[in-house]
Formats: C-alpha cells, structure tokens, sequence
C-alpha cells in the first residue's frame, strides 16, 4: 500500500478490521480499505489474493472449496498459508492432548500439502515458490501460485 497499490482486506473479526484500518490511517495509507467478511464471502477480482493463517481454521472436507473460491478472485496470484499435515506435527497435537485447561492442543487443521497444491493446479496455478515458517510452537506452509 505505500508503494501504491490499491488494498482490500477483510477479516472475519471486526475488531481486527477496525484495528487494521486504524493502523494504516497512522501511517497515512489512503488506498486501502479494510473490512469484516468471512472468507466465503469475498467477492471481487484482485491481482493478488492473500490468505494467511486462515487456512488452519478449514477442516480438510472445506479446504479444496476454500482454494478453488481463492484463486477464483485471483487474476495473477494467490499466497496462501497453511499447517502441513506431517507426522511430526501430528504427534505435536497428539501430546497436546494429553494436557487439560487452556493449554490444551491447538485446535489448527492440518493439510497435506499436496492436496493444497493439486487443489491449486486444478484452479489453473502453479507453485513457483514455498518457504517454511516457524515460531516455538507455529508452523506453517506459505505457498505463492501464479496463473499459467
């Protein structure tokens, strides 16, 4: 947005839309408006669709839906995050289980990767990069996927 683009962003908690719009107006972005919609929702054609941490929130039976509807708004790109299902991380959720109160295991979904990227494929993209990100206890798959 400070470089110029136009920016339309939306969340499904108001709060974090108001706090965003707030935050740009700090920094005296004009081109952007920010806005409350669950991802269903989203209506438009962008040159760049954004989904990040967003993905951990979909059960499996709903993610190919949530990856044909995002490319679906896309005209170039879709970036998208996402916990890969890996048996490290499966055990991660297993142990958490054990453990009772609000420390209790993530209630994130985990996707095999390459479901997500066949989902992509299908909709007409291709993968041209992944990275991996971590913190102590997140990780996450970020996938960028141009229109061929």
């Amino acid at each position: 947005a400070q470089m110029g683009a136009k920016i339309s962003a939306s969340d499904i908690s108001d709060a974090m839309s108001t706090e965003a719009g707030r935050r740009a107006k700090e920094m005296g972005i004009r081109n952007a408006k920010f806005y409350t919609s669950d991802l269903e929702s989203v209506k438009g054609k962008y040159n760049t669709v954004t989904c990040v941490d967003v993905a951990i929130h979909y059960p499996s039976d709903k993610m190919g839906e949530m990856i044909q509807h995002l490319c679906s708004l896309s005209d170039e790109r879709v970036l998208i995050s996402f916990a890969p299902k890996t048996w490290y991380y499966v055990i991660l959720k297993k142990i958490g289980e054990l453990f009772p109160g609000p420390s209790k295991t993530t209630r994130a979904y985990l996707h095999e990767e390459q479901f997500v990227r066949s989902e992509l494929k299908k909709a007409g993209f291709e993968v041209a990069r992944d990275e991996m990100t971590a913190t102590n206890f997140y990780f996450s798959r970020l996938l960028e996927a141009k229109r061929i």
